[in-house]
């Protein structure tokens, strides 16, 4: 495994790959104590983020592992399909894939992302206010009005 960081005004993105695709994405309250590696997949994340935190990358291209359920990687396609500036509710994910009524389990779902920012499931909010986000509240109120959708 390789691994490197991403800094950010308001947190450390802890990106993790695999000698093909990245494996895990997780944001860290401090500076992580190892060395940052070089390697081809960890270059391209580190320089989409780049681009998505200037405001000049919409979608990211990095090759991704993507792992779950059948129904969670419905959920993780349909999340990479939010337009950046954008939200849907819970229900709506949920209608979208087909299974109107499993909403919860949209969220349950967006609990388990392993790739935050990438899937953009801080896109995704409920019905009367933000909703929740595994990184935290903070977190997914800035990616919003980094956006432009908060």
């Amino acid at each position: 495994m390789y691994q490197s960081f991403y800094k950010t005004d308001f947190a450390y993105i802890l990106l993790q790959c695999n000698k093909n695709k990245l494996i895990n994405i997780s944001f860290l309250d401090s500076k992580p104590n190892f060395i940052k590696h070089r390697h081809p997949i960890l270059n391209q994340a580190l320089e989409e983020l780049d681009l998505y935190f200037n405001k000049k990358l919409f979608k990211f291209n990095t090759p991704l592992l993507l792992d779950g359920s059948d129904f969670e990687i419905k959920v993780y396609k349909a999340l990479i399909e939010i337009p950046y500036g954008q939200t849907k509710t819970y229900q709506e994910i949920a209608s979208y894939i087909n299974h109107p009524k499993a909403f919860r389990a949209v969220g349950n779902a967006n609990a388990k992302n392993k790739f935050p920012i990438f899937i953009p499931c801080h896109r995704v909010v409920a019905k009367n206010h933000v909703g929740g986000y595994n990184g935290g509240l903070y977190i997914k109120k800035r990616l919003l009005q980094l956006e432009g959708s908060l």
